[in-house]
């Protein structure tokens, strides 16, 4: 059982309101975790919703090839960008944005309910395991809507890095396209060895946002919060505690990486086994065996990717969440 409590002549000294120690709510997030399945599935969940999808279908998808893109793309851009384009084009660029835009809201959220239902989860473990952590019921809580817009907000900041970095990175990724000096690296890893700090930045601020985000959702739900001011409070928290917060967020990230890193590689090796396989005329029974091999691989990623996520969820509501008055353990 995990305790957050503590006994000694400082019992009864805290503040009612302090929080559970920092190495206490990563070990509970973490603990609490891996015996419930039901985290899982909405961590993975969240992670398809908020473009998680792409990355888990990488193995099996089949990029366009420079050339590709230029035949299909170049004589509207063209006519776009140099001419006057036609009704037509310009009816398909508006309905392309208005999906994206639709795509987006929709993705925020189906996130936003797992996040929801995650933290519902989160303080229903730390209950069953004595952690006195507050709000537990979330009856009359906000619900996604409130949730979304704050998802939503959080994208701000990273749209508006992505703007300023937009037309370097472009113009390395255009060059890498026309005259490549490296044939063998992928043309990402190109992009990224010729900009790194500048897409170091982007990811910074990705990570600073997210964080802000992450604690904005657990003030509005757990707290009774507005929009504006769980916002507020959420950038407050990682300029008061930077230490804290970017911990919890790089514990997070790192989990996330060693789980998902090690099975999208295996995926993206067993597909091209799989491939190979079926593109040779080998036996059948041979190309089932190696398919049914690569599925069982590519949905123990998922689960792994599920428990990432769900601890890195737990790791913030358990980070944010503020002790119930009746415990009584030293403030850390």
């Amino acid at each position: 059982m995990i305790r957050g409590a503590a006994t000694g002549p400082r019992a009864g000294l805290m503040p009612t309101r302090a929080r559970l120690p920092w190495r206490t709510a990563i070990t509970s997030a973490f603990v609490t975790t891996l015996i419930r399945p039901a985290a899982w599935a909405f961590g993975l969940l969240g992670f398809l919703a908020g473009g998680g999808i792409v990355l888990v279908a990488w193995p099996i998808l089949v990029l366009p090839t420079p050339t590709g893109l230029q035949n299909d793309l170049g004589g509207p851009a063209n006519r776009l960008v140099l001419g006057t384009p036609s009704a037509e084009l310009v009816l398909v660029v508006a309905a392309a944005v208005l999906a994206g835009v639709g795509i987006v809201i929709v993705s925020c959220s189906v996130g936003a309910w797992a996040e929801r239902q995650g933290i519902q989860v989160a303080l229903e473990a730390a209950a069953a395991e004595g952690l006195a952590v507050g709000g537990a019921e979330l009856a009359g809580a906000p619900g996604v809507g409130r949730i979304t817009v704050i998802r939503l907000l959080a994208l701000a900041p990273v749209l508006v890095a992505f703007a300023l970095a937009w037309g370097p990175v472009y113009d390395v990724a255009y060059q890498e396209l026309i005259l490549p000096e490296d044939l063998v690296t992928p043309l990402p890893l190109r992009v990224v060895r010729e900009v790194p700090g500048l897409l170091a930045g982007v990811a910074t601020v990705w990570l600073v946002s997210d964080a802000a985000g992450a604690i904005a959702v657990r003030h509005l739900v757990l707290n009774r919060r507005s929009i504006a001011r769980a916002w507020l409070l959420g950038w407050a928290e990682v300029v008061r505690r930077p230490i804290r917060t970017l911990a919890t967020a790089l514990v997070g990230l790192l989990t996330m990486v060693l789980l998902l890193g090690p099975a999208l590689l295996a995926s993206g090796t067993g597909w091209s086994r799989v491939r190979d396989l079926m593109l040779g005329g080998t036996d059948p029974r041979n190309a089932l065996a190696a398919v049914v091999i690569w599925v069982t691989i590519w949905l123990g990623g998922l689960v792994l990717v599920g428990i990432a996520v769900a601890a890195r969820a737990a790791a913030w509501t358990f980070a944010t969440a503020r002790l119930r008055h009746e415990d009584t353990g030293p403030r850390v």
